[in-house]
């Protein structure tokens, strides 16, 4: 079966047709891409499983579809300039094996796509949901494998600025973490490495303070992946972690198991 990509019909279409039935779109794209399923709507866009025809054999792939219109026509200009953006990190940060790979960035039509590696596996809130809360080992683990990814982000000089479960895959093949989605992600400039200020742009339950307020840094990475730690330690929502009006974090309320006191060793260069 293939996905029609004409974002006014979305048809399911019959491996063998050229064009969609429905409204007559070409379903192949730049004559290399076929797209299978919707997997998921954010943002700006729309993310479709598609087959890779060029390759004998013919993996999966993942397009992404620009769409303005999910935000409002007056988001258009920024919204085209941010997945401009995008598609010029993926093609730097893909380079490391816990993020995905870049394969092609273009446009048809007058919409813009890019194609990038499809991570097998679950992301970290499917787990939740599906195996219960993490134990203190599984989030020193977690933190051992997406630390050193930060890091290297980081060192590029980018924020990511959504870090959730929802955004952190356990690749199946290795069972390492990835970190997908940098649709959000933001470059500082050169001669100013420590904060950027600009669209308050994030899932605001893992927002830190300053990314709230259009001030982001490398450390609102590190503080949205301290927020992701309590909600898999107590599968509460991060809003019911944290006493507004006592100004303090309450977590600890929400364990079902108890925790050590042991310090995790931390690394300044993150």
């Amino acid at each position: 079966m293939s996905q029609c990509l004409n974002p006014e019909c979305l048809t399911i279409n019959p491996d063998n047709f050229q064009f969609c039935q429905k409204c007559g779109n070409k379903l192949l794209l730049v004559e290399r891409y076929w797209a299978k399923s919707i997997l998921g709507q954010g943002g700006f866009g729309r993310t479709f499983l598609a087959v890779d025809e060029f390759k004998p054999s013919q993996p999966f792939c993942v397009i992404k579809q620009f769409l303005p219109e999910l935000q409002g026509t007056e988001n258009v200009e920024k919204a085209a300039e941010l997945f401009a953006e995008e598609a010029e990190r993926l093609e730097l940060l893909g380079k490391h094996p816990q993020i995905p790979e870049l394969y092609g960035y273009f446009t048809v039509d007058s919409r813009q796509y890019l194609v990038q590696e499809f991570i097998k596996g679950e992301t970290l809130q499917k787990e939740l949901e599906n195996r219960g809360f993490f134990n203190e080992s599984q989030i020193r683990e977690l933190l051992i494998d997406l630390l050193s990814v930060l890091q290297f982000v980081h060192s590029h000089n980018v924020i990511h600025r959504d870090i959730k479960p929802e955004n952190i895959i356990r690749r199946e093949a290795d069972k390492k973490l990835v970190l997908v989605d940098f649709g959000a992600a933001k470059v500082l400039p050169k001669n100013q490495r420590r904060t950027v200020t600009g669209t308050v742009i994030g899932s605001a339950e893992y927002c830190a303070p300053e990314q709230s307020m259009g001030k982001a840094k490398s450390g609102s990475n590190l503080y949205s992946l301290g927020v992701t730690c309590l909600h898999l330690l107590t599968g509460t929502s991060p809003f019911n972690l944290y006493d507004a009006m006592e100004m303090e974090w309450v977590w600890r309320n929400c364990l079902t198991r108890q925790t050590s006191n042991k310090q995790f060793p931390f690394n300044k260069n993150y």
